[in-house]
C-alpha cells in the first residue's frame, strides 16, 4: 500500500538520489526470491551503485533500483518478530543494526552528506550516528497507540523522544501531532497537512475507465471504503450497522485486512450478504473502484489512536469527486464543510443516505475535487524542503 514514505521519496526520486531502506523483518532467503522474482529490477546481490556493498559481508544488504529509488533491503533474522517490543535484544536487530549497516553501506559508497529521512521513531537516535548534513523525522502517527506497541508504549515514546533530539526538522501531517511533539523539538516542528495524487484519482471521473469486475454488479447504491480494513482504526460495527440498516445497499471495502492489528475479527462483516470484503487492490486500479462508488466512507473510530491522524485517503476521496463521509476526526475540522460528519453509528447511516441522495450535485463535487488539486505531493514537498533550506548550520550543533 501506498503510504507518505512511498509518495515522497518517489517524487524527490526526480530530482536527488534516494535510497530507501525497506522496514521488516525478513530473512536473506526470502529477500533474495523476492529480487529473483523481478531480475530486471535487481542490482547484482549486495553490491552498491559503486560496487562496494560485498566487502560488508553480513550486514550487506540486497540492493534493488525501483522507479529511479535504490532500495536497500538488510537481511534480518525472522526469530526478532516474536521478541517482545520494547526489548533490548530486538531493538538493537531491528534497528540499531539496521542502522549500523546502513552507515557502513553509506561510507562504501562514499555518501557523506545525505539527508536521513525519518518515519519509524524506533530508530531513536541512533540515525544521528549516520554520515548526513540532515536528520529529518516525518511524523505521520501517534505510534504509543499501535496495538503492535501495546505494553511498550514507554518504550517507543522513549525512542521518538530520542529522534526528536537529534532531527533538525520535525514534519507533522496534522494539528493534533504537531501539538504533541512541538515540547519534543521547541522550534524544530513544522506543521505539514497530508495531501493526494488528486490527478491520479481524479481519474473516477473519466467516462473510459472501466468498472472493476467484482463490484460492477452489485446493487446500487454502492458505499465504499478504501484502506487497512484493521480494527484499532476503523469503527466495524459502524459499518456492519450501516449494512443491517439499509440491507439493499451494498458496502465493498477495499483494502488488506488486520494490517497492524492482528486482533481483527471480520466475522460479522463477513456475515453480511450485502457486504463485499474484495481485500487489497493496488494503487493503480483504485481510482476504478472509487468511480463505482456512490458515497465513500472513512469511518475511523473516535479515540487516542486517531486524534491526530490525517487520513491519505481524505484528499484521493476528494478528488474522486464523489461525496465523502467521515468521523469527526480532530485534524479533518478545517474541512467538516466539504464532506458529511458523523458521531455514532445513527448518525453514520443519515450521513450515508444524504450522501447518495447528494452524489448528482455537480457545485458539491466541483468544490471537493477543486480541494484536492490544491493539496498536492508536489506542494507538500516543496514546503518541507523550503523548510529544510532556512536552516542555518547543517546537523544537529
Amino acid at each position: 500500500m501506498w503510504t507518505n514514505k512511498q509518495h515522497v521519496m518517489s517524487r524527490l526520486a526526480r530530482d536527488h538520489r534516494v535510497i530507501y531502506v525497506d522496514f521488516g523483518t525478513r530473512p536473506l532467503s526470502e529477500i533474495v526470491r523476492r529480487k529473483l522474482g523481478a531480475p530486471e529490477r535487481a542490482l547484482p546481490p549486495f553490491a552498491g551503485r559503486r560496487g562496494k556493498g560485498r566487502g560488508l559481508g553480513p550486514l550487506a544488504p540486497v540492493v534493488e533500483e525501483r522507479g529511479g529509488v535504490t532500495v536497500l533491503d538488510f537481511p534480518i533474522p525472522r526469530f526478532v518478530e516474536y521478541l517482545p517490543h520494547g526489548s533490548r535484544p530486538r531493538a538493537a536487530i531491528e534497528f540499531d543494526l539496521r542502522t549500523r549497516a546502513l552507515g557502513r553501506w553509506l561510507e562504501a559508497e562514499g555518501i557523506a552528506d545525505a539527508v536521513i529521512w525519518v518515519y519509524h521513531p524506533g530508530f531513536g537516535s541512533r540515525v544521528a550516528s549516520l554520515p548526513s548534513s540532515r536528520v529529518v523525522y516525518d511524523c505521520v502517527d501517534e505510534y504509543t497507540t499501535f496495538p503492535e506497541f501495546r505494553g511498550a508504549e514507554g518504550w517507543i515514546a522513549a525512542r521518538e523522544r530520542e529522534l526528536c533530539a537529534v532531527a533538525d526538522a520535525v514534519f507533522c501531517t496534522s494539528r493534533p501531532l504537531f501539538e504533541a511533539k512541538e515540547t519534543l523539538a521547541p522550534g524544530r516542528v513544522h506543521l505539514v497537512p497530508n495531501v493526494a495524487d488528486a490527478a491520479h484519482f481524479e481519474r473516477a471521473a473519466d467516462p473510459a475507465l472501466a468498472l472493476p469486475e467484482d463490484v460492477v454488479h452489485l446493487p446500487r447504491p454502492i458505499i465504499g471504503f478504501v484502506g487497512a480494513v484493521s480494527d484499532y482504526k476503523v469503527d466495524l460495527g459502524w459499518l456492519a450497522h450501516l449494512a443491517r440498516q439499509r440491507p439493499r445497499w451494498s458496502l465493498v471495502l477495499v483494502g488488506p485486512h488486520a494490517v497492524a492489528d492482528p486482533t481483527t475479527d471480520l466475522s460479522e462483516l463477513r456475515a453480511l450478504p450485502n457486504v463485499h470484503l474484495v481485500g487489497y487492490r493496488p494503487y493503480e486500479v483504485l481510482p476504478s473502484y472509487l468511480k463505482a462508488f456512490d458515497a465513500i466512507v472513512i469511518p475511523y473510530r473516535l479515540g487516542a489512536a486517531t486524534r491526530g491522524i490525517f487520513p491519505l485517503k481524505f484528499f484521493e476521496s476528494l478528488a474522486s469527486g464523489r461525496p465523502v463521509v467521515i468521523s469527526r476526526l480532530p485534524a479533518l475540522e478545517a474541512y467538516y464543510p466539504d464532506v458529511l460528519v458523523a458521531d455514532d453509528a445513527g448518525q453514520f447511516v443519515d450521513a450515508c443516505a444524504a450522501a447518495v441522495a447528494r452524489k448528482d450535485d455537480a457545485a458539491a463535487r466541483e468544490r471537493r475535487v477543486s480541494l484536492a488539486r490544491r493539496n498536492t505531493w508536489e506542494s507538500r514537498i516543496a514546503q518541507m524542503l523550503a523548510r529544510l533550506d532556512e536552516l542555518d548550520t547543517p546537523g544537529r550543533g
